[in-house]
């Protein structure tokens, strides 16, 4: 079991995507704490955290929430579900607790909870909607569920355009669908909160630009590192195909006119409507 979950998450679980997951989190720290601010979290409140990763965000929301607070993060990965522990261990927090389990099919008892995140977790999964509904049974009557994730994936753009950039967009893309995932989830998000009994509050765009030499800059950087090899590996790349990318993209950040536009994003927050049951 252990070794199929560590497998089961796309760019893996070793140090350099630990590495490159907490200089993200640094990165994307600001919109996901104005985020929580809008969504209404608070100390005292129980919140789940979903596929959670090695835990950047959730030891944030734990501080967030305070002593009288909870949160229950919930991953896959036993790798990275230790490196929760040590952080929580290391900050002094005991208001975390952590589960493996998948989030399409949670593996706990508890309910009531007050809110729920998810970032960058469910156009990863094969069935969003059961991970709608697994969160709608365990959220209070009015309880919060906040989500960040892509939407039109391909539309990142990297700029001056190259066709070398568009063929990676498009093999990224593949290869997630290929895995059950959906790079452009976020346009049917509002529908399946619906169907699994959400009010949907508000949905804002997030977008961000950045310029070379920036720190915003590195992200996208990080991440063909780790994951244009394993294109190249499973079929979807070319190692030509590779190497053409990368040239250009050196190109660019020699370039002080270009700039590069994160994937397209939405952020959702839908309150729980009443007469969903909350049942473990």
């Amino acid at each position: 079991m252990k070794q199929r979950n560590e497998k089961d998450y796309v760019l893996g679980t070793e140090r350099a995507e630990l590495e490159r997951l907490g200089m993200q989190h640094q990165l994307w720290l600001a919109q996901a704490a104005e985020a929580w601010e809008r969504a209404g979290f608070r100390p005292g409140q129980k919140l789940l955290d979903l596929g959670c990763g090695p835990g950047f965000a959730t030891v944030d929301l734990a501080q967030r929430v305070g002593p009288r607070g909870q949160v229950v993060a919930v991953d896959i990965a036993e790798r990275f579900l230790a490196h929760l522990e040590t952080l929580a261990h290391a900050r002094g927090l005991t208001n975390i607790r952590a589960v493996l389990s998948s989030v399409e099919k949670l593996a706990m008892g508890e309910s009531d909870f007050d809110g729920a995140y998810a970032r960058w977790v469910l156009c990863f999964v094969r069935r969003p909607a059961a991970v709608l509904r697994q969160v709608a049974r365990r959220l209070k009557r009015g309880g919060v569920f906040l989500i960040q994730d892509y939407y039109r994936y391909e539309n990142i753009a990297i700029a001056p355009d190259h066709e070398a950039f568009r063929r990676v967009f498009r093999a990224v893309h593949e290869s997630w669908v290929t895995r059950g995932g959906d790079p452009d989830i976020g346009s049917r998000l509002p529908a399946l909160l619906h169907r699994a009994g959400f009010e949907v509050k508000q949905i804002s765009p997030l977008l961000r630009l950045a310029r070379p030499s920036s720190p915003l800059w590195d992200w996208p950087d990080t991440f063909f590192d780790i994951y244009l090899p394993s294109l190249v590996k499973t079929g979807f790349l070319t190692s030509a195909h590779e190497r053409a990318f990368r040239r250009e993209w050196s190109k660019r950040t020699r370039d002080p006119g270009a700039f590069f536009t994160s994937p397209p994003m939405v952020e959702i927050i839908a309150v729980k409507r009443r007469g969903v049951a909350a049942t473990a």
